[in-house]
């Protein structure tokens, strides 16, 4: 799976959740509730603490983590754009 791919998954991840009002443990909801799978992006992402599973089963955002891992998510776009184009930059000294 691409790296757009993925990261159009987990943007509707967090959307569904959103628009679920699913922001905190009084308003946890199931996956079915909310619409999703437990797909291995929604692993991934429980595990990186965007969604916090409860005692009962059901899932919440945590809108704090949820928002640095989209800083995170840029800041590693960022990092490779400025990779390739350094790498494009040398070989193009070469050429």
């Amino acid at each position: 799976m691409s790296g757009a791919v993925v990261v159009m998954h987990q943007n509707r991840l967090m959307r569904r959740f959103q628009d679920a009002q699913a922001t905190d443990l009084k308003s946890a909801k199931s996956l079915a509730e909310i619409g999703c799978r437990n797909s291995w992006i929604f692993r991934r992402m429980v595990a990186r603490g965007v969604f916090i599973e409860t005692d009962a089963g059901r899932f919440y955002t945590d809108e704090e983590a949820a928002g640095r891992f989209v800083k995170r998510r840029w800041q590693i776009a960022f990092i490779f754009l400025a990779v390739v184009i350094i790498g494009f930059v040398i070989l193009s000294m070469f050429l």
